[in-house]
């Protein structure tokens, strides 16, 4: 799992011309051009587990550069342009990404395209590689499940109290219980469960991501005991800011 980042997207902006013409991305091949954080505004922290300025995108056209991969997707009902550093890249597929330095009248050089709107991302990944997505992605969900529903369970923390209070709990060995609502199985070894128990933490759902060798089917009500972890780096920008690990049916 490996994030591509934009490494060298220069943008040659002539800021005294007149704003009637389109801005041009240029292919520099000198550092002192290329684009970065610190210049274009460009997260380049990785990819967060949650956040309101998390994307999931399909791919409907591609076009390839010498360097970058520009991909027309769609949001929901919006259909734009976004820009990255170059990789194979498939139509119908479906990406991740965050946040993107919107600029608009851009023409590719190189295809003679000016594009209306294009966002500039600095990372991106397929969605079938993201574990414990909160994209909703389900894949096949192994053949053994062997549980027993449990609704009431003993000891289990309200997970409202358990995000508000992490850091009380932080290196504990603590029991939640709850629903399972979004599930994906064998990514790094473990299956990935994000539980809703009904609390909320400002005005939203709860949601509590949980690591597990257990096989539970979506829609189960379970309990978890598991040792609670804040700030966990998986490395490739897979960061959880809290997170229970190899958690055990209770």
């Amino acid at each position: 799992m490996k994030y591509l980042k934009i490494t060298a997207l220069a943008l040659a902006v002539a800021m005294s011309a007149c704003k009637s013409k389109p801005k041009i991305i240029v292919e520099e091949t000198t550092e002192k051009n290329d684009m970065s954080a610190s210049s274009a505004n460009v997260s380049t922290t990785g990819l967060a587990a949650t956040g309101s300025d998390m994307h999931q995108v399909t791919a409907l056209e591609i076009l390839e550069a010498e360097r970058y991969t520009y991909l027309k997707v769609k949001e929901g009902v919006n259909t734009f342009w976004i820009a990255t550093s170059k990789f194979d890249a498939k139509i119908g597929n479906e990406y991740f990404y965050r946040g993107g330095l919107l600029k608009t009248d851009f023409e590719s050089v190189e295809h003679k395209k000016v594009f209306d709107k294009i966002y500039l991302v600095s990372e991106i990944i397929d969605a079938a590689a993201h574990p414990g997505s909160n994209g909703g992605m389900v894949n096949t969900p192994p053949s053994d499940m062997n549980f027993k529903e449990s609704k009431n369970v003993t000891g289990a923390i309200k997970l409202s109290e358990l995000i508000t209070q992490k850091a009380k709990y932080n290196g504990k060995q603590v029991t939640v219980s709850g629903e399972i609502v979004k599930a994906n199985y064998g990514i790094m070894g473990k299956n990935w469960y994000h539980l809703q128990d009904g609390t909320k933490n400002g005005g939203k759902i709860c949601d509590f991501t949980i690591t597990s060798a257990e096989n539970l089917p979506l829609g189960a009500n379970v309990g978890f005991e598991g040792k609670l972890v804040l700030n966990k780096d998986f490395g490739s920008g897979y960061k959880y800011d809290i997170l229970m690990e190899d958690a055990k049916l209770k």
